[in-house]
């Protein structure tokens, strides 16, 4: 597979994930789950303004965090009893494919 095929795959599997990565990457620093939620959310609630919000349930945060974390798409680190979540390599990468493909569709519309 080429590294097009590989993250076009992830970006079609991430589903409410991608809101967590945005998150991480604003952040940009070192988060723990639950601020993790209400950063997801309220970046969300500023990008799209409308719509059910894509981490209603302690459960749906564990689900998700658990799915970029086996991705490899977050970097977990134990303080203490917390876990620590920050961006990693390959997640930033897919951050920025997401990117170059909002710009070509963009550049296409016009």
């Amino acid at each position: 597979m080429t590294r097009e095929q590989i993250l076009t795959k992830l970006l079609e599997h991430i589903g409410d994930g991608l809101w967590m990565l945005a998150a991480l990457a604003k952040a940009g620093k070192p988060v723990n789950k639950e601020r993790l939620k209400e950063l997801t959310n309220n970046h969300y609630r500023l990008k799209r303004q409308v719509g059910e919000l894509p981490i209603r349930s302690r459960h749906t945060l564990d689900l998700l965090a658990a799915r970029l974390e086996g991705a490899a798409l977050v970097d977990v680190e134990g303080v203490g009893r917390a876990k620590m979540y920050t961006l990693s390599e390959l997640g930033w990468e897919l951050i920025r494919f997401r990117e170059q493909m909002k710009e070509k569709s963009e550049g296409g519309k016009q």
